[in-house]
């Protein structure tokens, strides 16, 4: 996306090595040491939960949380988007949904209108939000499922590849439970 003239990253296993072009510059420990000179962070960790701690010590030491959102996919402009998310090429993001900060919406991923998203999701590709329906916070959304129009996940669901959810489904709630 050409955003940025460097890149760096900090990873606990991969130290002195090169990722994608990228020099892995210190561990996760030192990530507060490089405030100085990176202001900008990008939280990529696929654990919902370690991507929300991460997230908040990085907001504590005083970093911007970036967002990366690819050219390649669409987001009305009737649509409220939280910092810190990724979404991926070829998704769609239709009027008057929210995504939470901290979400990665992956590849061909369709979120209809009036959909809300909570903190620190992740949606897997080909999957379909369908409209007026609520993801709780932290919760995981496998590959190619659909979750009904109208559907309520508790936070926390973690919802299996291929999954067809309705709102009468063991993960759904009702407003006010």
């Amino acid at each position: 996306m050409n955003l940025y003239e460097e890149i760096a990253f900090l990873d606990d296993e991969h130290m002195n090595e090169v990722i994608n072009e990228c020099k892995v510059i210190g561990t996760l420990d030192e990530m507060s040491s490089y405030y100085s000179e990176y202001t900008d962070i990008f939280i990529a960790v696929g654990n919902n939960k370690h991507r929300k701690k991460l997230s908040l010590q990085a907001k504590e030491v005083g970093y911007h949380l970036a967002s990366l959102i690819s050219p390649d996919c669409y987001i009305s402009r009737f649509t409220n988007i939280g910092d810190g998310i990724v979404v991926f090429p070829h998704a769609v993001i239709e009027a008057n949904a929210s995504i939470g900060e901290g979400c990665i919406i992956t590849s061909h991923v369709t979120i209809n209108h009036d959909a809300v998203i909570e903190d620190y999701c992740l949606i897997y590709s080909n999957a379909v939000i369908r409209p007026n329906t609520f993801i709780g916070s932290l919760s995981r959304i496998g590959n190619n499922c659909s979750i009904a129009f109208g559907t309520k996940l508790k936070t926390g669901s973690d919802i299996k590849d291929g999954s067809v959810i309705e709102p009468s489904d063991e993960y759904s709630f009702e407003v006010g439970v």
